[in-house]
């Protein structure tokens, strides 16, 4: 549970959206044909998997999905199809993979031929200067921002939170500095869902009456009187989203690089921001729905795979792994948001449908 809820109005398909712009970066990076190498660091490949099975990924002509943190067996006749979230650490990374290029006669020595890069989010411009001032530049073909930095955990649901704590992050008066980290890293991601969306929202968020509102968003939201904090958060949060927005559509700048730019046509939106102090019950309130029930009486697994044992007719019993994915499981897609009452009484209509239609199991039933 975040402690400030965002609504879209009108924008569906997040995964779908993350999903098919992950395989048109991998299948349009190089020549039709051309056998190619995926590499990831960790969170974008967190991102991949909750919308993608490998084996989607492997039929884009890929001979192996690599994660950039890991020893990696070199492919220097190939290309390569970079995944990664626009930090320090990964620009590094593909620096390292291309920094003997240059020196040596054959460009053999480099961890691959060429390098296409794709970030799940914004590139700021200081790392953009350092990836166009080193020795991987003449190696890097392409590079483009997926606007792809947050979890879409259902069609239309998504998470955008940074940190597992974000009650303490944002609320804790001992906690004031993890304020602007959490608040600027969650505008980060809720641009990304903008932009892969394409929408062009006009935003509104809370803002209660209140004497401490005539202070600054930035001083309030940092202060250490919960008081006066609580009704800043929606206020601070939508500053840093229209900030970033503004950034993004203003950016005309030209270079090695493609950046993204802004879509024509971008349906018009409202973005509703709120803070949880608009509805302070709702988090100690039981649902009861049907994927409220699992996620109470089942240990899953990820937050969305469960194991369990199951007979066989051979005697013998089996391990079986359920996976509740919208992708693979169309019944838990249609009842997940059904109160369980109702699913109960819906599975049990649909029994006696198939034993009424099927003569087969009548059969086996009189036996």
């Amino acid at each position: 549970m975040t402690n400030w809820c965002i609504l879209l109005r009108g924008c569906l398909g997040c995964a779908n959206k993350t999903a098919v712009g992950i395989i048109g970066a991998i299948s349009t990076a190089t020549a039709p044909g051309k056998w190619r190498v995926v590499v990831a660091d960790k969170p974008s490949l967190r991102i991949i998997s909750s919308v993608l099975k490998m084996h989607a990924i492997l039929e884009q002509n890929v001979v192996a999905i690599q994660q950039i943190t890991r020893s990696r067996q070199p492919y220097p006749d190939m290309d390569a199809v970079y995944i990664l979230v626009p930090c320090a650490d990964s620009v590094a990374r593909v620096i390292e993979d291309f920094k003997y290029g240059l020196k040596a006669a054959d460009s053999r020595h480099c961890q691959y031929a060429r390098a296409h890069l794709f970030f799940t989010g914004a590139l700021s411009d200081a790392l953009l200067a350092h990836l166009e001032s080193s020795p991987a530049a003449p190696y890097i073909k392409t590079a483009t921002e997926l606007y792809i930095e947050y979890n879409p955990i259902e069609s239309r649901v998504f998470l955008t939170t940074p940190s597992e704590q974000p009650f303490y992050a944002l609320y804790s008066p001992h906690a004031p500095n993890l304020v602007a980290k959490d608040l600027d890293a969650a505008a980060d991601r809720l641009l990304s869902v903008i932009v892969s969306l394409g929408v062009t929202p006009y935003i509104r968020y809370y803002r209660p009456p209140h004497p401490a509102l005539d202070e600054s968003p930035e001083k309030s939201a940092v202060s250490t009187s919960t008081a006066t904090s609580v009704p800043h958060i929606a206020e601070s949060m939508t500053a840093r989203i229209q900030m970033k927005l503004n950034e993004y559509y203003t950016n005309e700048k030209s270079s090695l690089f493609n950046r993204q730019r802004r879509p024509e046509n971008m349906a018009p939106s409202v973005l509703i921001v709120l803070d949880r102090s608009v509805d302070m019950f709702a988090p100690l309130l039981h649902d009861l729905t049907y994927q409220g029930a699992v996620h109470d009486l089942l240990d899953l697994e990820d937050g969305n795979r469960h194991t369990y044992v199951a007979g066989s007719s051979t005697g013998h019993p089996r391990q079986i792994v359920a996976e509740l994915a919208e992708q693979k499981d169309s019944l838990w897609e249609k009842l997940r948001h059904w109160h369980i009452g109702d699913v109960s009484q819906y599975l049990a209509d649909q029994y006696e449908k198939l034993v009424r239609d099927n003569v087969g199991i009548q059969a086996a039933s009189k036996a």
